[in-house]
């Protein structure tokens, strides 16, 4: 974060993790150089097997942040799952949902956080696919196929839901808490913005980022929740979402991760609508 920007405030940052040993405590780091320690929170909802809960544990307790570190020993939902796990938790206005390997910058956070304040939106998206986004974490040509297929399946069946978003995909975002119904959503496999688009009619705005090579762990991609994504896709095309709002369009801007300078256009504004815990309290 710049000298010049504040800690941000009013900020949930929910981090759903599996086997993620090596990169939370680092995540955890960086994102408490950006968050204010008393007006905002770090949620890890941890499905993991390996000892993520150990370093995140012994990394909160370095911090003067308030963080929550919660495992779940049945993960019902995979990733989409611990992503409702905590939002329901959640006690600020804004939530930011990012991954626990470091392909998310965390240095982006107030990039999504300040755009939504500033354009008055519901979701605010990271997105590797719009004018000044990159993909160089993902590892090889297939990976590179499968995200782009994903995309164009998604928005072959969700054309009006989805227009205007170049990443559906994405991992990376953040949105008003308040303007999510938690009950609506299905959780199944680890594309919960899918989910949320589809079930909501939120006001979008995208900017880019850049999807960072990976940092420990193992990618999530799998034939199981390549699966669970094709019935999440049925799944959601039978249901019956709300209509849309006509469609407003502005300017983006994109803000560097070192250096919230307004930089250059993307994108398009677009309405779309038993576990442990253990905590580290300021």
């Amino acid at each position: 974060m710049d000298d010049r920007t504040p800690p941000l405030t009013d900020v949930s940052v929910v981090v759903p993790t599996f086997n993620e040993a090596g990169s939370i405590a680092e995540l955890l780091h960086r994102l408490s150089l950006l968050l204010d320690p008393e007006r905002s929170e770090m949620l890890v909802v941890d499905d993991s097997t390996d000892d993520t809960v150990r370093e995140a544990t012994a990394e909160a307790e370095r911090l003067p942040h308030s963080i929550r570190i919660i495992h779940r020993p049945h993960p019902d939902g995979g990733l989409s799952g611990a992503v409702i796990a905590g939002m329901r938790l959640a006690a600020r206005r804004w939530v930011v949902v990012m991954d626990g390997d470091l392909q998310h910058p965390p240095e982006a956070v107030p990039l999504l956080v300040i755009t939504g304040r500033e354009r008055d939106a519901g979701i605010v998206l990271g997105s590797r696919y719009c004018a000044g986004g990159r993909a160089s974490g993902l590892e090889g040509r297939f990976r590179h196929a499968v995200s782009s297929a994903s995309t164009v399946a998604a928005r072959a069946l969700f054309p009006r839901r989805l227009h205007g978003c170049s990443d559906p995909m994405s991992g990376f975002f953040a949105v008003r808490l308040d303007a999510l119904d938690l009950d609506a959503l299905q959780p199944r496999g680890f594309k919960i913005l899918l989910e949320v688009l589809v079930r909501h009619r939120l006001t979008l705005v995208e900017v880019p980022y850049d999807f960072g090579a990976r940092h420990g762990g193992v990618s999530k991609a799998s034939l199981a929740n390549g699966g669970a994504y094709l019935r999440q896709l049925v799944a959601l095309r039978l249901h019956r979402t709300p209509p849309l709002a006509p469609a407003t369009f502005v300017t983006n801007h994109h803000i560097r991760a070192t250096n919230p300078d307004i930089r250059h256009e993307c994108g398009r504004l677009t309405p779309t609508r038993g576990p442990q815990h253990w905590s580290r309290m300021s």
